[in-house]
């Protein structure tokens, strides 16, 4: 400054010196302000922090209780929602005995050990400040305990190799659908256990005693165990018991069925060696049958065979008779009888195969019978009397014959 003053240059120009100066200065001022407010260099504002949100309402969410039953175990939870995790769980009064409660998850367990009914108060803290709590009253049922489940089937009835075997194991009490497994051992080869049912089945194929221990559980929880066994018997081959086949007649219908005990499974029969009588046969279910058409007496052998080709054979015979000469009734005519008076009479027949069987139609006269064994008409008849009468015969093979005869009773 004192540079300038100090010019000696004119007045005039020494003031237009000192105005620009003091323009300079005052320019500077200006372009040096907005730089005081820089957003480059200048710390940049905080930002405000938003407030934590407000819990939700603390809610109990169970709204009922399962039952239990006393003796088995049991097991439910409380539960809640809303408010600040975590939560503390308190009950009042307290839950029935063996039962307990679990304050941080509200878990119910044990296995009470009578039947009742209560009610319970369970109260809900969270962990907000202040803290939030929450109550409602829940009732608890406690069923009587069910019957003892337990196995009644103690023995098992003998199998035999290739019979078919079908047994139920049998259980009492428990509650709901009982489960069958084997427990230990093993059953007979091809015999199985259907779980549900109980029910041991299958055809056993090889011998021996079978040891095993069967389980059944019910759906409460109780299970039981017992030993069992089978015996598996080796197959017992067939018999034939038949010994003796009756006669027959040609021309008459035979029928004959050949018998057998023992074997397994269906027996088959069949015709081992030899031949039946001419027009006879035997069917595989052991039936000699047909009308023989010569007679004579015819040897052969029968064969019987199981399921297991065990067989048995036996030698039998038949003896066929020559067919009977045709039956006759040979009473011509009946004598003339008397009121009052004994009467006899004998009525005769050839032919057919004795013995023979009489009848009569209608009834004789009142006093007279007929011996349907002898064929005699005998007795005191009581009235007169001038009627036919149809008299039948009849033989051992049913061949029957029918002859009229008039009888006349007098006074």
């Amino acid at each position: 400054m004192s540079l300038l003053f100090s010019d000696s240059r004119p007045p005039t120009t020494r003031r237009g010196l000192i105005i620009n100066f003091l323009f300079v200065i005052l320019f500077s001022l200006i372009s040096w302000l907005p730089g005081c407010g820089d957003v480059s260099t200048a710390p940049a504002p905080s930002t405000p922090t938003a407030p934590a949100p407000l819990p939700g309402a603390l809610t109990i969410t169970t709204t009922t209780l399962p039952d239990g039953t006393a003796n088995l175990p049991y097991a439910s939870t409380v539960g809640g929602s809303g408010g600040i995790t975590p939560y503390t769980w308190s009950v009042t009064p307290s839950l029935p005995a063996n039962l307990t409660f679990d304050q941080t998850t509200g878990a119910i367990n044990g296995t009470p050990a009578a039947q009742g009914n209560s009610t319970h108060t369970f109260t809900l803290q969270d962990s907000s400040s202040p803290p939030q709590t929450m109550q409602k009253s829940l009732s608890l049922t406690i069923n009587s305990a069910p019957a003892i489940l337990s196995i009644t089937t103690t023995s098992l009835p003998n199998g035999a190799i290739g019979q078919t075997y079908n047994q139920t194991v049998q259980a009492a009490g428990g509650t709901g659908a009982l489960t069958w497994s084997i427990f230990a051992g093993a059953l007979p080869q091809n015999l199985s256990l259907n779980p549900p049912t109980g029910v041991i089945s299958g055809t056993p194929n090889a011998p021996g005693t079978f040891s095993f221990s069967v389980r059944v559980a019910d759906t409460g929880g109780q299970a039981d165990t017992q030993a069992l066994s089978i015996l598996v018997n080796s197959p017992t081959p067939p018999t034939i018991t038949t010994t003796t086949l009756p006669g027959g007649t040609v021309s008459q219908p035979y029928s004959q069925s050949l018998q057998a005990t023992g074997g397994t499974g269906t027996l088959v029969w069949s015709l081992s060696s030899g031949s039946l009588p001419a027009n006879l046969a035997l069917n595989q279910s052991g039936t000699i049958s047909g009308t023989p058409t010569n007679s004579g007496t015819s040897n052969f052998t029968v064969k019987v065979t199981d399921a297991l080709s065990q067989s048995a054979t036996r030698p039998l015979s038949i003896t066929i008779s020559a067919a009977p000469t045709p039956l006759t009734i040979t009473t011509s005519s009946l004598p003339n009888g008397k009121r009052n008076q004994a009467y006899t009479a004998t009525l005769a027949a050839s032919g057919g195969t004795i013995p023979y069987s009489w009848s009569v139609t209608p009834a004789l006269p009142a006093g007279l019978t007929l011996a349907p064994a002898t064929g005699v008409i005998s007795g005191t008849p009581t009235t007169v009397n001038n009627s036919n009468f149809n008299f039948t015969v009849r033989d051992s093979t049913n061949q029957t014959t029918t002859k009229q005869l008039n009888l006349q009773i007098k006074s």
